[in-house]
């Protein structure tokens, strides 16, 4: 959500039906829940218990789906640099 263009920026105010101060507080609110819990289950969750309307949970998905995303990611690449520095090293000797 950082790295939101200004156009997309734009296509998300139409899609929520909201002002850019709402959205911008839909977006802390989103990053609040995101942060303070670890799993997904307690996220959504905790996005139910509040009551949020169809606009923060479909925010607040689409900044966890990022954040998740990038976590995975994050672990396939380090399990994809450790295999191939374990075979350069296997291949060395």
């Amino acid at each position: 959500m950082k790295k939101m263009s200004k156009f997309e920026k734009e296509k998300l105010l139409h899609l929520l039906e909201c002002t850019e101060n709402e959205l911008d507080n839909l977006i802390q609110k989103a990053n609040n829940i995101v942060d303070k819990e670890t799993s997904t289950y307690d996220v959504v969750l905790k996005i139910l218990q509040q009551g949020f309307n169809i606009r923060e949970a479909v925010l607040s998905g689409i900044i966890l789906g990022e954040k998740l995303g990038y976590q995975k990611a994050k672990i396939e690449m380090e399990e994809e640099i450790k295999e191939k520095l374990y075979r350069a090293f296997k291949n060395n000797q």
